[in-house]
């Protein structure tokens, strides 16, 4: 049975959707970007001057990538990353998700149809 979402969930879920868009967009141009949450939001209305009508669900830096010299720190370090198997799954949650077997079936599918 559908359910009907608060009007605030349902634009916070279009606004992160327009600022995926966003993202890609400014990339194909050669811009680097940011997206961030967790900020103070009350402050953050205050300094934009947002009506309190309007939220802030994230916000969006953009800019051009530094390309390192003067005042460059080093390399940057990279940030742990969960193994593969820890994020994707089969048909149920915690079920290894077997690649080989998922293309095999969808093989046997078009087979039977053809």
């Amino acid at each position: 049975m559908p359910s009907i979402e608060p009007v605030e969930a349902w634009s916070y879920k279009n606004a992160a959707l327009v600022a995926q868009t966003y993202t890609l967009a400014a990339t194909s141009h050669g811009l680097a970007t940011c997206m961030m949450e967790g900020f103070d939001t009350r402050r953050a209305k205050e300094i934009l001057r947002v009506p309190d009508r309007y939220g802030v669900p994230l916000m969006v830096a953009t800019g051009y990538e530094y390309e390192g010299g003067d005042g460059w720190l080093g390399e940057t370090k990279r940030t742990p990353r969960l193994e593969m198997e820890e994020v994707f799954f089969g048909d149920t949650f915690g079920e290894s998700l077997d690649l080989d077997e998922s293309e095999q079936q969808s093989n046997d599918i078009k087979e039977e149809v053809s």
